[in-house]
């Protein structure tokens, strides 16, 4: 036998052998499903299921518009008994829905499927974390943090300004890995099994593995200037200053939907009920099917939607630009309040039937999620542009270059720190300890004294 019929044959038994070495699916790519895990696997039955519900309330609400219009005094007990059965539709999907955000409270506890991990923006559960806070560690970058972080068990993980995305020890502050993106990274990301999914501001899109930071696959979609992506099962979603909203494989990155609003969308999807709550700068507050992107649903506001959407039991809060503060029902969109605050409103969470939430009129507010009426107004030195974080009874937040803690009861001021830049990620924390960063360049972990 000939040299080149030995190659030859030893080629054709690679790749027999060794098929990912010559081609098809990647070793890390097809982690990308091996890594669920099973706490996972069980909220996306929960949300699979919703979704059936979801599309089978839609259906019905159709049927009941179609029977109104043409219903004659007959047909008055089928109209009554159709509008029944979609109450208990309804209900029986908020009832699903808090069973998803029980499972990821209780199990996901490090499943950042959206921004801030839940659509209440409550993602936490465990012990307090006390005032006065004490410094930890100081973690150094090129340029500054406007994304906000999200975690697991060891490591942060976080964009940055400096065309780099972060993953950061913990326990010493220290950088594990950093990944060279193709832009400045003003988001959070979404952190699903062992893979994390972010956009640039130049409008690449990455799926890294969260072990290595090795990029699985990158998409050239619009610019991404503070929407963080959501994933629905095998779906992420995303919105784009080039005024669309993606929904992508999360496997390969394929484009599965675009949604194309009118204008920019910078607020984050929120992911409920088998929707994408979002809003675009078009003054729309946006209900999509989370698995075909048609409109089920919008409701327009006096100007612009910055802020990321807050769903919790059937509604749906949201700041807008008309420096207004809404409440509508999630599954048809109806309003139930607006609040007039005093400037525009930054997103917001719902706790305990409490909506709290800060505004660049240098106050935050803390509502009552049933009528919108006003408990206490705490007045701050700086801008907020970050989302509270609750620790049981303590909300902790950055407003201008000052971080603070007050009393989520009352508003009182419970301690503060400032710093000498700004302070626009949202702050995230556990085990007496709480992780922000600055838009100079420094990223914190302060530690609480009491712990």
């Amino acid at each position: 036998m000939s040299k080149n019929a030995i190659l030859y044959a030893a080629i054709i038994i690679a790749l027999f052998l060794f098929p990912g070495c010559f081609g098809g699916q990647p070793e890390e790519e097809a982690s990308i499903d091996i890594n669920i895990s099973e706490d996972i696997k069980e909220m996306e039955g929960l949300q699979k299921q919703i979704k059936t519900q979801s599309s089978q309330l839609q259906k019905m609400q159709r049927d009941l518009k179609t029977k109104k219009a043409t219903a004659s005094g007959a047909d008055s007990a089928e109209v009554k008994k159709l509008e029944k059965q979609i109450e208990v539709q309804q209900q029986e999907i908020i009832v699903a829905s808090k069973k998803v955000t029980s499972v990821k409270a209780e199990k996901g506890k490090y499943v950042w499927s959206m921004f801030r991990g839940v659509p209440s923006h409550d993602f936490y559960t465990g012990y307090n974390i006390l005032p006065p806070l004490d410094f930890k560690w100081k973690f150094k970058a090129i340029s500054g943090f406007k994304a906000s972080p999200v975690m697991d068990a060891e490591n942060i993980y976080v964009g940055c300004m400096d065309n780099n995305f972060y993953a950061i020890e913990k326990s010493t502050g220290q950088a594990v890995w950093k990944t060279p993106c193709q832009g400045g990274i003003s988001s959070s990301a979404a952190l699903y099994g062992t893979t994390l999914y972010f956009g640039t501001e130049t409008g690449m899109f990455y799926a890294l593995s969260a072990s290595t930071g090795k990029v699985l696959w990158s998409k050239k979609i619009g610019p991404i200037q503070g929407s963080s992506p959501a994933v629905f099962s095998s779906v992420v979603c995303v919105g784009s200053m080039d005024n669309n909203v993606y929904a992508m494989n999360r496997q390969t990155g394929e484009i599965i939907w675009k949604h194309a609003a009118l204008l920019p969308v910078v607020s984050s999807p929120t992911l409920a009920n088998g929707f994408v709550y979002i809003g675009s700068i078009d003054a729309n507050m946006y209900a999509l099917d989370v698995e075909s992107g048609k409109v089920a649903w919008q409701y327009a506001t006096g100007k612009g939607i910055a802020s990321t959407a807050v769903e919790s039991e059937g509604v749906l809060y949201f700041g807008s630009d008309d420096k207004k503060i809404y409440a509508v029902d999630s599954l048809s969109g109806a309003v139930k309040w607006a609040f007039q605050a005093e400037g525009w409103i930054t997103s917001g969470l719902i706790k305990e039937g409490v909506f709290f939430a800060g505004s660049n009129d240098k106050n935050i507010y803390a509502l009552n999620a049933e009528n919108g009426k006003l408990l206490w107004k705490t007045a701050v030195e700086g801008k907020v542009l970050t989302t509270p974080f609750a620790v049981n009874n303590i909300l902790y937040i950055g407003a201008g270059k000052e971080v603070l803690a007050l009393d989520s009861k009352t508003g009182e001021k419970k301690w503060s720190q400032k710093y000498e830049f700004s302070v626009v990620t949202s702050i995230i924390g556990e085990d007496g300890i709480i992780y922000f960063g600055d838009t100079d360049s420094s990223f914190y972990a302060l530690e609480s004294v009491a712990k």
